[in-house]
């Protein structure tokens, strides 16, 4: 990197130079472009002046008297950069271009270039391979699209896999990170930190080591230390994989490995772009600290993850994800991009929100930032580091997960179960609060009553599918609502025991949720897949659903409690939607005259945004279809049909 002043340090970036009366256009240049920072000079004066906190502190500073002006462009936003200076008039030179050697954006349309660049990632694979990192078969086990992803990491200083649950976005992210020399530090959720254990021990020659939380940690577990030491002796480089959830308790260790390659696992869940809190002083001034956990025994999992990716040994950094705009809202991608490319895309989340947000001030203060604008701009400017990965080139090959939607009527329901006291507290606290967080609690109260209508159906299915020696899963929402669930299956399963069915013998089964120790979960899911006969696994959704390999030897899946928001359902649908799978029959169940009809509704505001920052297959031409039907039943219908794949 040339030894100039840069605040974007060493993100691939150019530094404009420009003269004449150009201050102003630099300035509202700025805040159109997040990640863009313009300073003006004058001659003597060794200071540098940003041009948009001038405006702040004094609207009517004259800011275009300044002798020359330099501006500082990410690599993204620099053709956008010089098509408005050019627009404006202004007279400009490139005086420094900065790491940006010949990164290019994604070549969605070129079939030449995306042959050519799965060619080319083989090839450095195969260089994997003769050093001994890479095991020899992995080179004609992974696709065109992995080999394209493998290549795209070795070109540029970070990457972002946005590929369909269950197409192996595990081992491209592992083939991707061994692109470049050095520890590898892998920031995986707790349920996912077995699959890389397992995975990179499968297709490399390292050794990987997961750090357990020392409360979980059993006698002849190896630890991090020692781990180390290992490597140090055999002269191998360390692959270490952290828990995201206690994150803010191992920055230290982290920041002593020096990773040099830094995996973000499923970043759609660090999407919190709230890392500062402001502190008013006595003397009216505003300082910033880091946000703290609310009973401020740690820092913010938010500001963990931005601490370790502003490691300075860090030189390679990459994220993966299969639903990136989880909630159907653009504000999530802007902490995602920010922990891969720190600045490029604005240095706080304000501006972006500006931007890509459609971002104004809120009702009862602060921003309302649950808009979307200039998506085609975003979404040019992520092209630089993002592959997406279609559903049909992943899974084209795959054995499909058929969907069936069964409405029960009301006289097919049971009666619910006693809802009305939790449903009345948490509507009166969203009345109260008005806050997202307490409208999502209510709404999920109301879809909990409406699962509990359920039972009568969703057991006798259960049954049905262990009848004829199948292999059952049943996922629900909530911790209580998922041990209530097993309460009830159990019972009829004891009952079908002593009416010698399943020959006297009853089913393997087991539950679990959030609050189920790690291995244990983990333990459920080998028992599983291993299994040669009928068994049942009931889980939430949320400790079971995301980041879990093992599922997709299930025949029959059930969704009790639809998922209201379009990442989650992705995310669960795509535990069997999966590599080395069967074909499952996925039965998502839902009650008539509940809140289960307003789903729908609730999905389809969310799915624009979607559509126009991802190709998206299972939602195109699905929001135009919906937009001014007054048919509630067809809009259903409609919304149906496309994310489930039809018979609705």
């Amino acid at each position: 990197m040339p030894d100039v002043f840069s605040p974007l340090k060493d993100q691939p970036h150019y530094i404009y130079r420009a003269t004449g009366r150009s201050g102003s256009v630099l300035a509202r240049i700025e805040e159109q472009l997040p990640g863009t920072l313009a300073y003006g000079h004058i001659t003597h004066d060794r200071r540098w002046y940003r041009m948009t906190k001038l405006l702040r502190e004094n609207p009517s500073e004259k800011i275009n008297d300044y002798d020359y002006y330099k501006a500082f462009v990410p690599l993204n936003a620099a053709w956008l950069f010089e098509h408005r200076l050019a627009g404006a008039g202004v007279t400009y030179r490139v005086e420094h271009a900065i790491n940006v050697d010949d990164i290019f954006a994604w070549p969605s349309y070129n079939e030449e270039a995306l042959a050519t660049m799965a060619t080319y990632g083989r090839q450095v694979v195969d260089g994997m391979v003769k050093r001994g990192e890479v095991k020899p078969f992995v080179t004609d086990l992974i696709t065109d699209y992995q080999a394209r992803g493998v290549y795209w990491a070795s070109t540029r200083p970070w990457f972002k896999l946005v590929y369909p649950c269950g197409s192996g976005k595990t081992l491209t992210s592992t083939l991707s990170a061994l692109t470049e020399k050095g520890p590898v530090c892998v920031i995986a959720p707790a349920k996912a930190r077995r699959v890389w254990w397992d995975q990179v021990q499968e297709y490399t020659n390292l050794k990987p080591h997961r750090v357990i939380p020392r409360g979980q940690m059993r006698k002849n577990d190896q630890t991090l230390q020692d781990y180390l030491a290992e490597c140090a002796d055999l002269r191998i480089r360390p692959f270490v994989v952290f828990g995201a959830q206690s994150l803010p308790d191992y920055t230290q260790e982290i920041a002593k490995l020096a990773p040099s390659v830094l995996v973000f696992d499923e970043l759609h869940t660090f999407g919190q772009p709230k890392r500062w809190k402001a502190i008013f002083n006595s003397n009216g001034e505003i300082e910033f600290e880091k946000r703290r956990t609310k009973t401020d025994t740690r820092e913010t999992r938010a500001v963990a993850a931005m601490d370790v990716s502003r490691l300075p040994s860090v030189r390679l950094r990459g994220g993966l994800t299969a639903t990136p705009l989880d909630d159907g809202r653009p504000r999530r991608l802007w902490s995602q991009l920010d922990l891969l490319a720190p600045g490029s895309y604005g240095m706080g989340f304000s501006s972006y929100a500006k931007r890509y947000c459609a971002a104004k001030e809120g009702e009862y203060g602060g921003i309302d930032d649950k808009g979307s604008s200039h998506i085609d701009e975003l979404k040019y400017r992520a092209a630089y580091l993002m592959q997406e990965v279609t559903h049909t080139e992943s899974h084209g090959q795959l054995p499909p997960t058929r969907v069936q939607v069964v409405w029960l009527s009301p006289s097919d329901q049971n009666r619910p179960a006693a809802f009305k006291r939790v449903i009345a507290k948490a509507e009166k606290e969203a009345l109260k609060t008005r806050t997202e967080f307490d409208k999502e609690r209510a709404l999920e109260a109301n879809l909990m009553e409406a699962a509990s209508r359920k039972r009568k159906y969703v057991v006798e299915e259960v049954l049905e599918g262990l009848r004829g020696g199948g292999k059952v899963v049943l996922f629900t929402a909530r911790r209580q609502d998922c041990e209530d669930w097993a309460s009830y299956i159990e019972k009829a399963l004891v009952k079908e025991v002593k009416q010698k069915n399943f020959g006297g013998v009853m089913p393997a089964m087991s539950w679990g949720h959030g609050g189920t120790d790690e291995r244990d979960r983990e333990d459920m899911v080998t028992s599983f897949r291993q299994s040669e006969g009928p068994c049942l696994l009931v889980a939430t959704g949320q400790a079971f659903g995301e980041s879990v390999d093992g599922l997709q030897s299930a025949d029959l899946a059930i969704f009790a409690m639809l998922p209201w928001r379009p990442g989650d359902f992705e995310q669960w649908k795509g535990r069997f939607d999966r590599i080395g799978g069967r074909p499952t029959l996925l039965k998502v169940v839902l009650a008539r005259k509940t809140y289960d009809e307003k789903v729908a509704g609730i999905l389809a505001d969310k799915i624009t945004p979607i559509k126009e920052f991802l190709a998206a297959e299972q939602y195109q031409g699905m929001d135009d279809k919906l937009l001014g039907i007054d048919d509630h039943e067809a809009m259903k219908a409609s919304v149906l049909d496309t994310l489930f794949g039809g018979d609705a």
